[in-house]
């Protein structure tokens, strides 16, 4: 029987269950009646529980179906600024109420607050549309994003049979193109105007040019504030360094107060700690049953249970919201998984020769300071071009050999033309040059950059096993002791790329190759960056991996890495992404809703360790709080691990891959062979 009939089964068994029957159960008298109920209930939850399961296994083969492109906005975006002054357009309030509308509901724009909303709204300009006028045009790329004022619009979607119009048409008040505001990508379907149309546009510049600015204001005032909280009569700008002043500010959490609501309560337990962010809180102490003293009015800047830093505080006073209030809060628990204990950051202000050295795990780079440089003396001449093994956004991967040393390798050829005129030429070289400082044994080496007119030709470490996409694709789902050790070779990499600050920023199956043994290794660093100071804005990644701060324009750091790693973890358990959706924005609005359900199989210590990834706060994301990657490793899903074994590569791999020589490619999927590219001027020095 298939799930759905299950589920049908289920639907029919709880509507005949409960026809006439009171909802507080009173019609049951006796013990053998309740167990009976019980056992039918029980029954009906196994059945939804078969259900999803096989829900899930059909994502999984959906998804598993077609390899997952990164998607790349290119070029950093406008960065905070206090000279950055947003675009602002006239309009009335009629409008502005309609746009307030669209953009404190729309997934993309709702978790901003009040200042962010009202900028995006000055931005928007008017566009006329006649009638039968495309809007947007299916397959063409676009930066707008569109809400209707008046008129009718219909959506159209191209087939083999034609175009088809889909949906119901747009109306008043209806809005499309959300994904042109993330980044570059060709429009899914075509909007044509039914009718003369009014409609306002918002470009992804202003949009995200606003986002950047306000994030910058508000960050710099938030450190401000934090600088000036006094514990222990030191004042934390004393005890934090900026870095770590950046990352607790993007760890505190906004929250609302009306008028007279109860903050915190005199003489109840608490363990955070609150900043005033706009308006006014009274600070009131009850000095008898009916005696209440008002001590005292905190304003902007103005910050109360400060010793919840310290340990468990009974309140010494009850704080109540004289107006709207928003405060910044922040957990003793996320504060020293950050920074460590109060008392350590007064110990290592007081006398610095005390800290002790960071913590140092097996995971190290000591074996790349011992190790032979990995270069080869060849130029295009010298290499045999065999078949495709793989294919990327600008070009292709294939078997090559050195016939003056019999030796095979992959080469990876990239499109000088595509590359030119997707604007993308720094980000090739950038990706060489991340190739270049690194020497992992989990990770993909780069041996020689050679290029002539037509194409960049990266000489790569064939890895002869295969992707982990297609592993997983053919098994389904992995159990999680498979699952740990291909997680730990993960971690084990992003130790030595995070130690260099380089953030990796496209962790997923398809970019995870098979060696001879069955270890995987990371492969394509085109999203790499080594980020030497603070956040980057790029948006850039695999949708179902993107983390919620690169959706946001939040600015982001190493801590991505992290976020990614907890949806391999689970997508391998699993056999699907968490975020799983077949339309982007569903994907997206899933990420931004938190962390999803986890599946009653995970053993506690697996959804423990996943929610701690997928927090949404990347201060607060184990990776990216104190003791780095060795708080990853530390976690008890890890505990029996054996990271020596692994380290030194003589841990037995879940699955040893068929290799029938050193020139077999069967493990990878086959592809036709391509058309000769056009040539290009573009010669860059590939020597740096």
């Amino acid at each position: 029987m298939g799930s759905g009939a299950s589920a049908d089964q289920a639907r029919t068994t709880v509507s005949y269950m409960l026809a006439n029957k009171p909802a507080d159960a009173s019609d049951i008298t006796d013990l053998e009646t309740a167990r009976s109920e019980i056992r039918n209930l029980r029954r009906i939850a196994r059945d939804f529980q078969n259900q999803l399961r096989d829900e899930l296994k059909k994502a999984a083969g959906q998804n598993n179906a077609k390899k997952r492109e990164a998607v790349y906005d290119k070029g950093e975006q406008v960065k905070g600024s206090a000279t950055y002054v947003p675009k602002v357009v006239a309009k009335s309030k009629m409008i502005k109420d309609l746009l307030l509308g669209v953009v404190t509901t729309n997934v993309l724009f709702s978790s901003y607050a009040s200042d962010e909303h009202n900028a995006i709204v000055d931005a928007f300009e008017m566009k006329e549309v006649d009638i039968d006028q495309y809007v947007i045009k299916q397959g063409d790329s676009g930066d707008h994003f569109y809400v209707v004022q008046t008129g009718s619009l219909d959506i159209y979607v191209k087939s083999k049979e034609g175009e088809n119009k889909v949906n119901s048409p747009l109306g008043p008040g209806s809005c499309f193109g959300e994904l042109a505001l993330m980044y570059n990508t060709p429009r899914a379907a075509s909007i044509k105007s039914t009718t003369k149309s009014v409609l306002w546009e918002i470009d992804r510049a202003s949009y995200r040019g606003i986002l950047t600015y306000y994030k910058y204001i508000r960050n710099q005032q938030y450190a401000e504030f934090l600088k000036k909280v006094r514990i222990s009569d030191k004042e934390l700008g004393s005890l934090l360094t900026e870095s770590e002043l950046e990352k607790m500010t993007s760890s505190l959490e906004r929250e609302t107060f009306e008028i007279g609501d109860a903050i915190i309560v005199q003489g109840n337990t608490g363990d955070n700690f609150y900043i005033i962010a706009e308006g006014e809180v009274g600070v009131f102490q009850n000095k008898g049953e009916k005696e209440e003293k008002k001590l005292a009015t905190l304003r902007q800047g103005g910050y109360f249970g400060e010793k919840a830093l310290l340990k468990e505080d009974l309140r010494a006073a009850s704080c109540i919201a004289e107006s709207k209030v928003v405060v910044l809060t922040l957990g003793r628990e996320d504060f020293i998984d950050m920074m460590g204990s109060i008392e350590d950051l007064l110990m290592a202000k007081a006398n610095p020769s005390s800290v002790p050295p960071p913590v140092v795990t097996s995971l190290n780079d000591e074996k790349q300071k011992h190790s032979d440089q990995f270069t080869l003396d060849i130029g295009l001449s010298d290499i045999e071009v065999r078949s495709t093994v793989g294919c990327g956004a600008f070009g292709r991967v294939k078997l090559c050999r050195i016939p003056k040393s019999d030796q095979f390798y992959a080469l990876k050829l990239q499109s000088k033309k595509m590359i030119v005129d997707s604007g993308l030429q720094e980000h090739i070289l950038n990706e060489m040059r991340v190739m270049r400082k690194i020497n992992h044994p989990f990770i993909a080496k780069l041996y020689v950059a050679l290029q002539d007119k037509s194409y960049i030709y990266f000489v790569l470490e064939l890895l002869q096993g295969g992707e982990l996409f297609t592993h997983l694709r053919n098994r389904g789902k992995l159990p999680e002791q498979s699952a740990r050790f291909y997680a730990a070779t993960v971690v084990y990499a992003f130790s030595t790329l995070h130690a260099k600050k380089i953030a990796y920023r496209d962790l997923k199956p398809e970019n995870l190759v098979m060696d001879s043994k069955g270890y995987v290794k990371l492969v394509d660093f085109g999203l790499a960056k080594q980020l030497l100071s603070g956040k980057t804005w790029t948006l850039c990644g695999t949708p179902d991996y993107l983390a919620p701060e690169i959706i946001l324009n939040e600015g982001h750091d190493l801590a991505v890495d992290y976020w990614a790693l907890g949806v391999l973890i689970f997508e391998m358990v699993v056999g699907a992404p968490p975020f799983y959706a077949e339309d982007p924005m569903e994907v997206y609005e899933k990420i931004l809703s938190g962390n999803p359900p986890m599946p009653t199989f995970f053993t506690r210590n697996l959804s423990d360790l996943i929610k701690k990834l997928l927090r949404s706060q990347q201060g607060k994301r184990l990776g990216n709080t104190r003791g780095g990657t060795a708080a990853v490793v530390k976690h008890k899903w890890f505990s029996s691990f054996d990271w020596a074994a692994i380290e030194n590569g003589e841990a037995k791999a879940p699955y040893s891959p068929t290799i029938k020589g050193k020139a077999d490619v069967s493990n990878f999927d086959q592809f036709d062979e391509d058309l000769a590219p056009e040539p290009s001027d573009w010669n860059p020095d590939l020597s740096s």
